[in-house]
């Protein structure tokens, strides 16, 4: 906790409403928070536990926002999800859509949840001439009688609530009417259930020109690698293309360099441990790739979930697609392993005779126990994706004769397909890098290389 002196020194610099800087180049903030569960009797122990890191900096026409998240317990952003910038105008309102999000895990889900910012969007509604209610888009403002100490810091009250019911409690800091000194929120996940986010502000350091420059170095090495990465918004996989392997083993020594002795360090450490894992793996991945390509395909009968029998003998002297992936309904995220692209392929090339199989692969189809749930939830995902292509069960046996990339790290889906002659042609392990307006065009393009062969 600051000292008062202190505290006083740095609000100081805070003073206008307008300019949240004062007279300092820039501003470090750090925040401490907690995600738990409230049930109706009470607030349970939190399951999830994080940080935040904001370095504040002026601009021409505002503040630069960079941040930093770090969570434990409950799902958590892969590294490139946890940093970013925003762009606060000189009225301090948000002039991107970039906001500062968690992740949590919950049944099964990942949900990302929005929280605050470190500096209040509407300082001039706080002064003592200010009406003290109003509504902006979907928001109600409400701001209390009097205020409230939170470690020292008088504290304005501030109520906000949404159409859809969720409500804020914020604490904003009267000596500028901007800083973000604390914050609860509701959070609702799965089927309607309750969760509080608390946000408070552990420590704030003025930062000179030196310190500024020394920390936003590497913010900016990163920044500039997100954007070059160009992962969609709120990916949740933690995996990496290749492209984006190589564009992050570029910078990796520079950024290492340049975080030392600031708290990006840990996170430098962390990209490059994640970079050289995921090297090795797409390595590893590769050579299975060398290895069977070219070579003749496993022999293989499978069961579809209509029980009826496919054989590779009853396909001799077609194309085959082989499409191995879990095809699990719960939860159901994005990409749904791509299965939709795979269906309009299917259907586009059918008159070519190709034959498109999936192959929902399960443990549990080993299991008498747990094979008619498995067998619901492929079919539960079959009928909301409306697929027309078969899809058989493996309990891993089939898969493992084809390489299974989970024992090399990697993960399903894994796409193979098989050329008349029973050889395979093309194998590729992970989604896809894909245009919506193209869908799977490399495998698109390695079906139409059999079809001309053919």
């Amino acid at each position: 906790m600051l000292a008062v002196s202190q505290w006083m020194l740095v609000t100081a610099l805070l003073s206008s409403g307008a300019d949240v800087l004062g007279d300092a180049p820039g501003m470090e903030l750090r925040y401490t928070g907690t995600l738990a569960r409230v049930t109706r009797t009470a607030t349970e122990q939190p399951y999830k536990k994080f940080t935040i890191l904001a370095v504040a900096s002026r601009q021409a026409d505002g503040t630069k926002l960079t941040y930093l998240t770090d969570e434990r317990g409950g799902g958590t952003w892969a590294w490139p999800e946890r940093f970013g910038t925003l762009e606060l105008s000189t009225k301090n309102k948000a002039a991107n859509d970039a906001t500062i999000r968690l992740l949590a895990e919950h049944e099964g889900h990942l949900n990302p949840i929005a929280i605050r910012q470190p500096f209040f969007e509407y300082p001039d509604q706080l002064r003592e001439d200010a009406d003290g209610d109003w509504v902006s888009g979907q928001h109600s403002y409400e701001v209390a009688d009097g205020t409230k100490k939170i470690k020292d810091r008088e504290c304005h009250v501030v109520r906000v609530s949404t159409n859809n019911g969720r409500k804020q409690r914020l604490w904003i800091s009267t000596a500028d009417n901007t800083l973000l000194v604390a914050a609860e929120q509701q959070v609702s996940m799965g089927r309607g259930d309750e969760f509080q986010l608390k946000l408070e502000l552990e420590s704030v350091k003025p930062l000179d020109a030196a310190a500024l420059a020394k920390i936003q170095k590497p913010f900016e090495t990163l920044v500039a690698l997100k954007s070059q990465m160009n992962r969609p918004d709120g990916e949740t996989k933690a995996e990496l293309s290749d492209t984006q392997i190589a564009a992050a083993k570029k910078v990796i020594d520079g950024l290492q360099t340049s975080a030392e002795g600031t708290p990006l360090a840990p996170l430098a450490a962390v990209i490059s441990r994640d970079v050289k894992s995921q090297t090795q793996r797409a390595d590893d991945v590769a050579n299975v790739s060398k290895k069977f390509v070219g070579q003749p395909s496993p022999a293989f009968e499978l069961k579809t979930i209509e029980n009826k029998t496919i054989s590779s003998k009853d396909l001799a002297g077609k194309i085959v697609v082989l499409h191995f992936w879990d095809y699990d309904s719960d939860p159901l995220t994005e990409p749904y392993g791509q299965v939709g692209y795979l269906d309009f392929l299917s259907n586009k090339r059918k008159r070519y005779g190709i034959e498109v199989i999936g192959v929902a692969t399960n443990e549990s189809f080993a299991d008498p126990t747990k094979t008619t749930g498995a067998l619901r939830s492929v079919r539960k995902l079959r009928e909301f994706m409306n697929l027309g292509y078969p899809i058989a069960t493996d309990d891993g046996t089939l898969v493992a004769k084809f390489g299974d990339p989970r024992k090399l790290g990697a993960k399903l889906p894994l796409w193979v397909v098989i050329d008349p002659d029973g050889k395979i042609a093309h194998y590729h392990v992970g989604f896809y890098a894909i245009k919506p307006d193209e869908g799977l065009r490399p495998l698109d393009e390695a079906v139409m290389k059999q079809i001309k062969t053919k």
